[in-house]
């Protein structure tokens, strides 16, 4: 029968403490990550109906209403739009911005000395 090693008390309840931190750091980084992503990912969406809205003879105002509908998750006051569109070439362009601001509002303000995150997103669709 083997005896207990009275030195090698305690030892787990210190190596968690050690990685705790790290652990705690990491699922934050994967937490802010996809809130990010999700942002990111509405706006891209919102800029690609924007432009066949667009293409659909839309009119700015129904452009911006659309995007509000499809980022209706995100803040709408954070949410610009802007629709231009060029006669030389033909085109047209839906381009969404959003200001993102992390969960914790001083996290990104330490790490970039912002406020906030600027996601922007801009599609290019010909004009028939």
């Amino acid at each position: 029968m083997r005896k207990r090693d009275d030195s090698r008390r305690g030892l787990a309840a210190v190596e968690f403490a050690l990685m705790l931190p790290f652990m705690a750091l990491l699922l934050f980084t994967l937490v802010e990550g996809a809130g990010a992503m999700h942002a990111y990912s509405s706006v891209v969406q919102a800029s690609r109906e924007g432009a066949r809205m667009a293409l659909m003879d839309g009119t700015a105002s129904d452009i911006e209403a659309l995007v509000q509908a499809v980022t209706q998750g995100l803040k709408s006051e954070a949410v610009t739009t802007s629709v231009t569109a060029d006669s030389a070439s033909n085109t047209v362009t839906v381009e969404v911005s959003y200001a993102y601001h992390p969960f914790i509002q001083n996290a990104l303000e330490l790490l970039t000395s912002q406020a906030s995150l600027e996601l922007v997103a801009q599609t290019t669709m010909p004009l028939p």
